[in-house]
């Protein structure tokens, strides 16, 4: 009944997760158990098991074609975002990367800067409209996030200070060192998309 238990909350999560509902896969636990009505004693499935369901929910949802076109136009703004951002040491993270998009995924970045405004100025240099800046403080430090939207999809940079531009952070979802990819590598992806 445990492992039952845990793959019910895995896919609530998940469908939360993917109709946008949560952003979280802390909050989208806690609701899953709460929707399906369990005891704090459950044992929480893992990022990871959410992640893979979030994966099959989402090929079910849209079909590989649609998948497949949406994760190209994805990697395309995050390669032209990058372009732009060079001189700031970009890289993609996230599920743009892996793949394993959904229908509430962002274009997830980093970049390395100790002045923020320089890369809002170097986006608007190249036309990214609608940046907003948002000051971020947790247990990591403080940070900004600039985020807007680009044809319809949001997208998110992280900047941190340039000192920490050779530190890989880890994976909230595997608790490894985060995967991640610079230009060149961005590219040579939507080449085999």
């Amino acid at each position: 009944m445990k492992k039952d238990a845990q793959k019910l909350v895995a896919r609530a999560a998940a469908r939360f997760m993917v109709d946008g509902l949560e952003s979280e896969y802390l909050g989208a636990k806690e609701r899953a158990v709460a929707m399906l009505g369990l005891g704090a004693q459950c044992r929480l499935p893992s990022n990871k098991q959410i992640r893979e369901c979030i994966a099959q929910l989402t090929r079910d949802d849209l079909g590989d074609n649609e998948l497949n076109r949406r994760l190209r136009e994805m990697r395309e703004i995050a390669c032209r975002v990058m372009t732009a951002l060079n001189d700031f040491d970009p890289f993609l993270i996230g599920s743009t990367l892996s793949g394993e998009i959904h229908s509430a995924s962002d274009i997830d970045l980093h970049a390395y800067c100790d002045q923020p405004a320089a890369l809002v100025e170097r986006l608007e240099e190249w036309d990214f409209e609608g940046v907003e800046e948002e000051y971020v403080e947790n247990r990591k430090g403080q940070f900004v996030h600039l985020r807007w939207s680009e044809q319809g999809y949001p997208v998110e940079v992280t900047v941190y200070p340039v000192g920490w531009r050779d530190l890989v952070p880890v994976s909230s979802v595997t608790g490894k060192p985060m995967k991640r990819a610079a230009l060149p590598q961005v590219r040579r992806l939507i080449g085999s998309d």
